[in-house]
């Protein structure tokens, strides 16, 4: 049998793997060393994905173990992070937060999976936040948060100032945007398949400049850059339901004319 069938599962595999180390580091207090194995989650995820459309070996037991995989590393795995880093403190009303968390998301999941084999057309979007996605902007907040006791400490380390600014409001605001997010996974907000930036079959100069300015950003400024993606993510989603919702109102009022 082809080597293509079971590459996606390796990595499936690999994403599974650190979503479970996440939680055991999580557990021994190593938060920083959670927080990027969520992030190493989502590469795996990202890249079983793209392994799967480009070798079309995409099967009914490769997405349920890809979302069984997704729901240990961007559901339970940021749920238990954040639980030990500030929800414990609040103790039922903190664990009531990172159950709804947990259930959302494996809502999320769960109604993808079904999407999937129903729709017969492709379609370019995401139905609700993808769980990749709300996992990865609560871990970039717990490494931006390192990198600011760090430098409250006097150690020298490469920030976006008016970012780490902004960072103990986004730390004491976590509970609440664990909510926020809980709630943008179940929604019907659009959320483009980023996958659809691999189908590009000619990249402009204009795009090449991008991909090598943000690979620069990232390598340069990791923890600011990733956390500014998954912010402009999460509120793509909004921003086009807004725009949609606007789009539509015009067409009303031209009807009525």
């Amino acid at each position: 049998m082809s080597l293509g069938i079971y590459l996606p599962s390796i990595f499936t595999v690999a994403n599974l793997g650190s979503g479970l180390y996440s939680i055991l580091n999580s557990a021994k207090g190593e938060f920083t060393l959670s927080a990027w194995l969520i992030i190493l989650s989502i590469v795996f995820d990202g890249i079983d994905g793209l392994i799967a459309r480009a070798t079309k070996t995409t099967s009914y037991l490769g997405v349920e173990l890809d979302s069984f995989a997704d729901l240990v590393s961007f559901c339970i795995a940021p749920a238990v992070l954040m639980y030990y880093i500030v929800l414990k403190q609040y103790n039922i009303p903190g664990l009531a937060v990172g159950f709804i968390y947990i259930v959302f998301g494996a809502i999320r999941l769960a109604k993808y999976n079904i999407k999937s084999f129903e729709m017969k057309t492709y379609l370019n979007y995401f139905e609700g936040l993808p769980t990749p996605a709300a996992g990865g902007i609560l871990a970039s907040i717990v490494l931006m948060f390192e990198l600011f006791q760090k430098s409250n400490q006097g150690i020298t380390v490469k920030t976006i100032p008016v970012i780490m600014k902004r960072v103990p409001f986004l730390f004491n605001s976590l509970p609440v945007l664990i909510v926020i997010l809980s709630f943008l996974m179940v929604t019907q907000l659009h959320y483009t398949r980023l996958a659809r930036l691999f189908k590009v079959r000619r990249i402009s100069i204009r795009m090449f400049i991008l991909f090598i300015v943000g690979f620069l950003l990232i390598i340069s400024y990791p923890e600011n850059i990733i956390f500014i993606i998954f912010l402009l993510y999460i509120l793509s989603g909004i921003i086009d339901y807004l725009f949609r919702m606007y789009m539509l109102r015009i067409r009303r009022f031209k009807i009525q004319d």
